[in-house]
């Protein structure tokens, strides 16, 4: 797929999303035998690695960002551009990551915990003399362990189950392929779900926080549960203290050249918030779309969640409804951002259609590279899909709250 040809991107969408949906119905040629059924998955897995990531320029900001940190640099005082001109001896090793990036004049806005990770496949790049093949290693390593978890977490469930995730072209894509971190943080989410254990609950929530700092919206899910929300908290707190002493060790660069420029003017397939963003934006406003909208996200959560009727809900649906109207309210929705909607929507048992159209939702988008006159039909395409979603589910949310 090039996600700058209009053609490609729809003939890709259909067929990743036909391919899925049909080849779950063979399931039954595995005889329930788990490890040939494994063994698939991992195939699968393995065809997309050593393939260079062109779907978004976050790779590149990644390992810049991971090799400075290798080398004991800071990566959170300068920019890109800034950092080149004050080290040009550093120049030839960094030239192509910072050609190729979309925000060389921006301020590092990634997790110490996250860097961390880039830093140990970047090692491992160099041990294989590739540019990515390392890299994709380590994430297929994440992701079996993701493969492994589920079928330890839900031993009982079918194949079909099972295909949701494992044969799921976003998670193979975005994730093993194109290296985006929403499959590094799949394991700690899954512990948010099983494991009762406060201590254990408060370390996941606190690797989630450390990789993406938007996972804190979690802790909604918690509310009503007085000791686990306290400790909770306690992590939380931890946790933002080391973003504190590192992403925003400078508030002034990060809300002028970081977190608050990407904040204030980066917006991408959004799927309620344009209706936010027209009003004010014919008011000179635009910037203050995604604040409105992700507070009205806050407050429907909080009124939610404080309804005993829907604190009866299991763990899978909460986590659900939390993450679902993050992504109903948020700004930015890349295709990447679904991964975790996936596996919270096959623990909670969605129809399988639904997780067809995220599918094709995800892929879908990238016609929005292409021109940001398709940003309309995208939109068109994801409400459409959002009103018959709600149409099927508005009784359960009725009947919940």
């Amino acid at each position: 797929m090039d996600r700058n040809d209009l053609t490609s991107i729809i003939v890709s969408t259909i067929a990743l999303s036909v391919t899925f949906a049909f080849l779950r119905t063979k399931v039954s040629l595995f005889r329930n035998h788990f490890p040939s059924f494994f063994l698939y998955h991992l195939l699968l897995r393995c065809v997309v690695l050593g393939v260079t990531p062109a779907f978004s320029d976050d790779i590149y900001r990644y390992l810049f960002d991971a090799k400075l940190l290798f080398y004991g640099e800071d990566p959170y005082q300068l920019t890109p551009n800034q950092w080149l001109l004050e080290h040009p001896n550093f120049f030839e090793q960094t030239k192509s990551f910072v050609t190729k990036m979309n925000s060389p004049d921006y301020i590092s806005v990634y997790p110490l915990f996250l860097l961390s990770i880039f830093v140990l496949g970047t090692l491992l790049n160099d041990l294989i003399h590739t540019s990515f093949l390392g890299i994709q290693l380590l994430f297929l390593t994440f992701d079996l362990l993701n493969l492994i978890l589920i079928r330890r977490f839900y031993p009982k469930e079918s194949f079909s189950f099972y295909w949701v995730y494992f044969a799921n072209p976003l998670v193979i894509v975005e994730g093993v392929s194109q290296l985006h971190p929403e499959i590094l943080f799949l394991p700690w989410l899954l512990f948010l779900i099983r494991f009762q254990k406060n201590r254990i609950l408060g370390f996941g929530f606190f690797i989630l926080t450390q990789i993406k700092l938007t996972t804190t919206i979690f802790l909604l899910a918690f509310l009503k549960k007085s000791k686990s929300v306290f400790v909770l908290l306690g992590f939380g707190f931890v946790s933002l203290l080391i973003w504190k002493w590192t992403v925003f060790a400078n508030w002034e660069s990060q809300g002028n050249r970081g977190i608050g420029l990407f904040f204030h003017s980066f917006r991408f397939a959004g799927i309620l918030e344009p209706f936010f963003y027209f009003p004010f934006h014919k008011l000179g406003l635009s910037y203050l779309s995604g604040i409105f909208s992700l507070i009205c996200f806050g407050l429907i959560n909080l009124s939610v969640f404080l309804q005993p009727k829907f604190q009866k809900a299991n763990m899978e649906k909460k986590l659900l409804f939390v993450y679902f109207s993050f992504l109903l309210f948020s700004p930015v929705i890349h295709s990447w951002y679904w991964i975790p909607f996936v596996v919270l929507g096959m623990c909670s048992r969605i129809p399988f259609r639904w997780q067809v159209f995220v599918v094709s939702l995800g892929f879908f988008s990238y016609i929005i590279y292409v021109s940001e006159i398709f940003f309309y039909l995208y939109w068109v395409y994801s409400l459409l899909g959002l009103c018959i979603y709600v149409r099927t589910e508005i009784d359960y949310f009725r009947q919940a709250t």
